[in-house]
């Protein structure tokens, strides 16, 4: 080869040997409001190479970058970040048609899509260098030191914050009776009053749990709206658990027992197939403009994080059941399942749907409509879910 020859060879290699050289330092604003940082999702998917979708009725988003995802929902403090949960103290918010995110979630959308970068943060700006080109970092030690108080401070899943607060779902209402039994016997009704009853018995129990019910009168509350009531408690250093309280119904009248259930897309059996789709129903309740888009697989599979929510939420299920057991013995206790429910679907909490009885067997809904029989209900949930928080609060860091 003549040396023309492999000069004009370096001078091909040249743009090639640049696109593996690492990238020059990049920046981004912070934005503060209410002493609160945020970074910009423009300024964010402008500057790196990823992808954002927005849907504004859900105000549910997600950010990709080759295999990674961020899903992310308006006025929540948590993200979920490639099936980690991560959580801040103030939410994600929308200003003027522009999106915000938390500065502690922009940092973790940087180690989680780019761990090859570095995160610094100097003079409303955050600066991203390639871990060779260390300059920024090296120049700035009290910048490293709030960067690992930062690190520090990381929820990457739940089971690392001890349970705070209380959920409680009284099924259906309103416009949607639910299940209707002899006589004309609504099931929002009976539910309504159980979730009264656990409501006061936890509240006696755990005086510094705070408890909350997602309704306390004969209203409508759509599915989705439901969880984000419990969703939109959750923030750094506090979990929750989401409680939903239903009655059965059954073709066969002879039919009756409890049982717990756990989100699953893989039924247990037929039968509790067949109990999700009654419950799933309520949506034909909602409005077209502002349904949730139920069927979404993609979003439902980001959100659910299958493996610790639903151990924990199976956990949860399985106490509840046991305690129910105890409190209503005259009952038959039908187990623990799984099933898909779509109240339970966006839940980034341990959640379980409570099936209290069968409103179509004519002696048990008899049981059902005397307050006594719905305190002992109450009792046996309320003391499943004191003895699950006992537990995992036990096994939570400090």
């Amino acid at each position: 080869m003549t040396r023309n020859h492999k000069i004009f060879l370096c001078f091909l290699l040249i743009p090639i040997l640049l696109s593996f050289s690492p990238e020059a330092e990049k920046s981004i604003r912070t934005i503060e409001l209410n002493n609160k940082q945020y970074i910009s999702m423009y300024d964010l998917t402008s500057t790196f190479d990823m992808q954002n979708s927005f849907d504004i009725i859900t105000g549910k988003g997600k950010l990709f970058y080759k295999g990674a995802i961020a899903v992310y929902q308006i006025d929540l403090s948590v993200m979920l970040i490639n099936n980690k949960l991560i959580k801040t103290h103030y939410p994600a918010i929308r200003k003027e048609g522009e999106i915000l995110l938390p500065l502690k979630f922009f940092e973790k959308i940087i180690n989680e899509f780019y761990p090859y970068y570095t995160y610094s943060e100097k003079q409303s700006r955050v600066y991203i260098s390639h871990k060779s080109e260390n300059k920024t970092i090296s120049s700035q030690e009290s910048v490293i030191k709030k960067n690992r108080e930062y690190i520090k401070e990381d929820i990457p899943i739940s089971g690392t914050d001890k349970i705070s607060f209380i959920i409680i779902d009284p099924g259906h209402g309103g416009k949607d009776p639910g299940a209707i039994g002899k006589g004309g016997i609504q099931e929002k009704h009976i539910t309504i009053k159980i979730a009264y009853h656990l409501e006061r018995y936890l509240k006696n129990k755990l005086k510094k749990m705070k408890i909350q019910s997602t309704r306390k009168s004969d209203r409508f509350v759509d599915l989705s709206k439901r969880t984000e009531i419990a969703n939109k408690m959750l923030k750094k250093n506090e979990n929750g658990l989401f409680i939903s309280i239903h009655v059965n119904a059954s073709i066969l009248h002879s039919i009756s027992g409890f049982e717990t259930y756990f989100l699953s897309q893989n039924p247990s059996n037929e039968e509790a197939r067949a109990v999700a789709a009654m419950e799933n129903n309520v949506i034909i309740f909602e409005e077209n403009s502002g349904r949730k888009k139920y069927n979404d697989v993609e979003h439902v599979e980001a959100i659910m994080l299958t493996t610790q929510i639903q151990k924990e939420s199976a956990g949860l299920a399985n106490y509840i059941q046991k305690y129910l057991q105890k409190s209503i013995p005259e009952s038959i206790s039908k187990g623990v399942k799984k099933a898909d429910f779509f109240v339970l679907r966006d839940s980034l909490m341990p959640a379980v749907l409570v099936e209290v009885g069968y409103i179509s067997n004519t002696k048990e809904v008899k049981k059902l409509t005397q307050a006594n029989y719905q305190k002992k209900i109450a009792c046996g949930i309320g003391d499943g879910i004191i003895e699950f928080i006992k537990e995992y609060n036990k096994n939570t860091k400090k």
